[in-house]
């Protein structure tokens, strides 16, 4: 079931995220629309989503990840299908806001609680495998897509993506168990969880939990909707910018096969804590684009390798520190503030781009960088002391 579900969030992310880096330019082009409208209408598109993110946290702990997968990818592909009948910017916005919405009950989240539900607390393993695998997706994605370009208008290639999603991850989530069956599903064996935290140490852990969170997915959000500009717009050819975000991929699948070969008798935020750092890094190395492949390669390592364990860390971290009960509402509503920060990201960044220029847009990716890791270096220390308090 974790292959499964890893190929399922592999295409959804394909289809609904990282092809519009590559769709996004056409789009300008084709209707004379500016930057910052195009870029801006998906952040509005992201901050309606984050309304969904507790909703299908809610539908997923009572109905359970079958029924929601499956329904999810039927109206994602519908939505998906619909940018062919964009003829104004009013409709381009309402068409991304139904792509993100659907996005919610087919991605990350989703596929951590349906895995939760049929595992227990030993789904960390299995939330791990499934972000292994979706590392590949904008390995797979951004050429892809760029391919289709050359053959097809981009109303054309965002059928070809409709199809796509609709005729892979349907079959699959319609395998997945009913819910009841989720629900009496036996513990598989694994790692015995602690007592979930309670009182104000609860507070203080989701507040820390979703400052980080909502950061890094800027970050990524904010990197990923507009690298290819920034690195054509530093010197780099199109074939070049789409070769450094293809190498992304493979690094983000080598930092998720190390936390699956040693991760997992280390405690989830010294997870947190390697991956957000690698993240900050790989902002920063940013700054050095103009020197040339080199620094773009190092980037792909770092930023690669933290975004990777940072899908991680947000099914893995509240599974641990929490407990599966309640997992799908527990995470749903971390996705709303995660999302809700996450969407200001692709408009923050071309908005600065455009005021001051792109030095301005990687200080404020550096800054995003650096908010993801300081508000868990506490946590961490009071996990160290619990973890020796319990032995």
């Amino acid at each position: 079931m974790s292959i499964g579900l890893g190929v399922t969030m592999t295409v959804s992310y394909g289809t609904m995220f990282y092809s519009f880096a590559i769709l996004a330019p056409a789009v300008m082009a084709d209707f004379g629309w500016s930057r910052s409208l195009v870029f801006g209408a998906f952040s509005i598109a992201l901050v309606a989503s984050a309304i969904f993110a507790p909703l299908s946290g809610r539908l997923l702990d009572r109905f359970g990840g079958r029924a929601v997968l499956s329904a999810g990818t039927v109206a994602a592909s519908l939505a998906l299908a619909a940018m062919a009948l964009v003829r104004s910017p009013a409709s381009y916005v309402a068409v991304l806001i139904a792509i993100e919405a659907t996005a919610t009950f087919i991605q990350y989240e989703a596929g951590f609680t349906a895995m939760t539900q049929i595992r227990k607390g030993a789904a960390r393993a299995a939330i791990s495998a499934i972000t292994l695998i979706a590392g590949f997706s904008s390995t797979l994605f951004w050429p892809l897509c760029s391919y289709l370009l050359e053959f097809l208008t981009w109303q054309q290639v965002y059928l070809v993506l409709a199809l796509i999603n609709l005729a892979v991850c349907l079959p699959i989530h319609l395998r997945l168990p009913g819910n009841e069956a989720s629900r009496n599903a036996p513990q598989t064996a694994g790692p015995a969880l602690p007592a979930p935290l309670e009182g104000s140490e609860r507070g203080r852990a989701l507040a820390a939990l979703a400052i980080s969170f909502a950061a890094g997915g800027f970050v990524v959000a904010g990197v990923q909707s507009h690298l290819p500009r920034l690195l054509i717009e530093t010197g780099y050819s199109t074939a070049a910018a789409a070769a450094t975000g293809a190498m992304i991929g493979p690094f983000q699948v080598g930092a998720r096969v190390i936390e699956v070969v040693f991760g997992h008798s280390r405690h989830p935020l010294w997870t947190g804590v390697v991956g957000n750092a690698a993240l900050l890094a790989g902002t920063i190395l940013m700054l050095f684009f103009a020197l040339g492949t080199p620094a773009a390669v190092a980037f792909a390592i770092f930023f690669g390798a933290g975004q990777g364990l940072a899908h991680i860390i947000r099914g893995a971290v509240p599974l641990y520190l929490f407990g599966p009960a309640g997992y799908g509402r527990l995470t749903g509503n971390l996705g709303f503030f995660r999302i809700l920060v996450t969407a200001s990201a692709p408009f923050t960044i071309a908005l600065a781009s455009d005021l001051a220029g792109n030095g301005a847009a990687y200080g404020v990716i550096i800054l995003g960088g650096a908010m993801s890791l300081l508000p868990i270096l506490p946590l961490m220390g009071h996990a160290v002391r619990r973890s020796q308090k319990d032995t």
